[in-house]
């Protein structure tokens, strides 16, 4: 039989060139397609890469006319993969009170994982080159490009000369704030902690596996304490946790710029720049600059006084006996009489700063004029004082005022949720406006409505 021949028009391609397609119009009686002829029109037609002759045999042995086929096919890239890092600590961790199945409170709290000297703390895994891809016209498709990470940035550690070991270097506390490490030291107390060990000032933090008896902590990172604090007083740069509580006596002040977490307080003054949780308020006085937390189901606020500017939760609040129990959410006046103070301040400052630069240009123009420097000059050294001392007081009021303003908008809307009862005897501020209970309330939420404290159930506010 005649060998049929092929034109282009039998060829065709899908939109990313990544097959072709051959139609085979049906030959006349005496003629046959021959499977290396079409080959060769395949490649006369632009296909370069990937000729399925399988396909092709069977469209011939079977009689595959005027249909479609694709017979040819180009190599998907296969993309790269980035470099990352396999992390050998926890490095999230949220340092909040877990909440038992039983209602209590577990404030067994992991603030930050040890690590020891010598411990792979992390292996970066280098990245995988991809392999680009081709059409079936031999046209180049390019894969994408694994990228590299660069080296872990940070102290307390070292790459090992593998160049993707890192170990540390140092026994202690590891961090990692995005793509930094930090192994820092701690002080590590395996015991109690009392005027015969004296007190406590560290860089770092502080872990005391012991109770605390009428001594001061002091540390620029987190504390914490196992057991009962007693008459003593805790400082901290970040957060404190107390898993014992404290029976402060009186004299006990538990101040920390994070959150605070404790069993108890009792007789104790607390001041945290973020939210404070515990089971019981007894007779404390208490300010925190964000949410106050009484999280068990027997948790409760009675006597002393309660300031959460964000909001109070509580399961109740006072006691039978009527004890008188303040508890304050928001801010009063004397935050806005703060910021108009701080706003004076400013004002007066850029002012000074303004007069002292006016007279020190003056100062400048008579120099160019008569070539005569006045440096030293006794009127030219105090107004640069002046300049510096109110420049640096200006850039500290404006740091408070903006603080003071974050204070505020964190307050819109802050009420006090109490679950169970609220007993006579507990007055409720909330900002400027006051309001104290004559009955017991159950299930309330105190909310602040035309300039008046008022009282709504829980259960409908939520719903």
């Amino acid at each position: 039989m005649q060998a049929l021949q092929l034109d282009r028009t039998a060829i065709s391609f899908s939109p990313d060139g990544m097959t072709a397609y051959l139609r085979l119009p049906e030959p006349e009686m005496g003629m046959q397609y021959r499977l290396d002829d079409i080959q060769a029109a395949l490649l006369d037609g632009g296909v370069k890469k990937g000729i399925d002759r399988k396909a092709i045999q069977n469209m011939i042995q079977s009689r595959v006319y005027g249909r479609a086929v694709a017979v040819a096919a180009g190599k998907a890239p296969q993309d790269g993969k980035d470099g990352y890092f396999e992390y050998m600590f926890e490095s999230q961790l949220d340092g909040k009170p877990r909440i038992n199945e039983d209602g209590t409170v577990s404030y067994t709290i992991k603030l930050f994982e040890m690590v020891t000297e010598g411990q792979v703390i992390a292996q970066y895994h280098p990245a995988i080159q991809g392999e680009d891809g081709y059409t079936v016209k031999d046209a180049p498709v390019r894969a994408r490009v694994g990228r590299e990470l660069p080296p872990l940035r940070g102290r307390g550690f070292e790459c090992k000369a593998d160049g993707v070991t890192y170990v540390a270097t140092i026994t202690g506390k590891i961090d990692k704030i995005n793509d930094k490490i930090n192994i820092l030291p701690v002080y590590e107390v395996n015991g109690d902690v009392d005027a015969n060990t004296g007190n406590i000032e560290f860089r770092g933090d502080v872990i005391i596996h012991g109770s605390v008896d009428d001594v001061e902590i002091r540390a620029t990172g987190t504390v914490t304490i196992d057991g009962v604090v007693q008459g003593a007083s805790i400082f901290a740069n970040k957060d404190i946790v107390l898993a014992g509580g404290v029976l402060g006596n009186g004299k006990s002040v538990i101040d920390a710029k994070g959150n605070i977490s404790a069993k108890f307080f009792e007789f104790a003054t607390v001041r945290c720049k973020g939210d404070i949780t515990a089971d019981i308020f007894l007779n404390s006085n208490v300010y925190c600059e964000g949410n106050a937390f009484v999280m068990s189901k027997k948790g409760c606020i009675v006597g002393g006084s309660v300031h959460a500017v964000s909001g109070i939760e509580a399961n109740s609040i006072g006691n039978n006996a009527e004890i008188r129990t303040h508890v304050l959410v928001g801010n009063g006046g004397e935050v806005r009489m703060k910021i108009e103070e701080l706003n004076n301040s400013i004002k007066a400052a850029t002012a000074n700063i303004n007069k002292a630069e006016t007279i020190l240009q003056k100062f400048q123009e008579y120099e160019e004029k008569t070539g005569q420097s006045c440096k030293d000059d006794p009127r030219r050294v105090q107004l640069v004082r002046i300049r510096v001392r109110d420049m640096a007081r200006k850039a500290a009021d404006e740091d408070a005022l903006k603080k003071l303003r974050l204070m505020l908008e964190s307050a819109k809307g802050a009420n006090i949720k109490v679950r169970k009862k609220v007993f006579p005897g507990v007055y409720v501020s909330i900002d400027s406006c006051d309001t104290s209970c004559k009955d017991i309330f159950s299930d309330i939420i105190f909310i602040k409505q035309q300039e008046k404290v008022i009282m709504r159930k829980l259960s409908d506010w939520g719903a």
